[in-house]
């Protein structure tokens, strides 16, 4: 039997440098065999989402949210802190498609049907999936605006 693999796990690394195993694992399989998936159901591609300067949004280092100015609490960094990596985090991904103003209703509804994500929050041109855990275990959805600020739309 043959797979096909629309994804690879650097696809979801915003730096181009040797990921460590336990996150390349969780990219594997709580983001690459679960979007293969959801790919393989709609009749447009899915991609991850690239920021401005041209990067994957997937997996995000602590050292680089740091540099950034960020907290590094992000999902992003996959349980990564200034002590090491800790266990079971699955980590986030911001998600987008062909024609997203379009698709991304569509792509929204793969999402929730064929994938385990905890959160969604919608913006403007992708979709954060995300694990981190909710209220009693349920999914919610959120619009975001354009400064990041999520409002709750309902659970799924």
């Amino acid at each position: 039997m043959s797979y096909l693999t629309h994804f690879n796990i650097s696809d979801f690394c915003i730096i181009k440098e040797a990921v460590p195993q336990k996150i390349a694992d969780a990219i594997l399989l709580y983001h690459v065999i679960p979007l293969n998936i959801v790919q393989d159901c709609l009749p447009f591609e899915i991609y991850p989402s690239y920021s401005v300067k041209g990067y994957p949004s997937g997996y995000r280092p602590y050292k680089y949210e740091i540099s950034k100015g960020r907290s590094g609490k992000s999902q992003h960094t996959f349980g990564e802190t200034k002590n090491g990596i800790t266990e079971n985090h699955k980590g986030a991904l911001d998600l987008t498609c062909e024609d997203f103003t379009i698709n991304k209703n569509n792509l929204l509804d793969a999402l929730i049907k064929y994938t385990d994500y905890k959160r969604f929050a919608v913006y403007n041109s992708f979709i954060h999936c995300d694990y981190k855990d909710t209220h009693d275990g349920k999914r919610l959805l959120f619009n975001s605006d354009s400064s990041s600020n999520w409002s709750f739309v309902k659970f799924i």
